[in-house]
């Protein structure tokens, strides 16, 4: 089953109105949490582009991979 970007988007902003406001960015990043395993890169950028929260949820998770990468690579010293 593919899921749709678009959709997705459609989905979250109809869905954000009846989350807090102090609660959005968490429900965002608990969200690329998921979707980060749903979507490829495209998409993912497609959604977390979409909504503040989330864009801030996908750099969030951008950098972790990036620190993920780093630890697993042998450093010369």
């Amino acid at each position: 089953m593919s899921i749709d970007a678009d959709v997705l988007i459609e989905m979250y902003l109809s869905l954000k109105q009846y989350i807090p406001q102090k609660d959005r960015q968490e429900a965002a990043d608990s969200l690329m949490s998921v979707m980060v395993d749903l979507l490829g890169d495209g998409e993912l950028r497609e959604f977390g582009n979409s909504d503040p929260a989330l864009k801030r949820a996908l750099k969030e998770y951008a950098a972790d991979d990036e620190e993920d990468i780093d630890e697993d690579e042998p450093h010369d010293e």
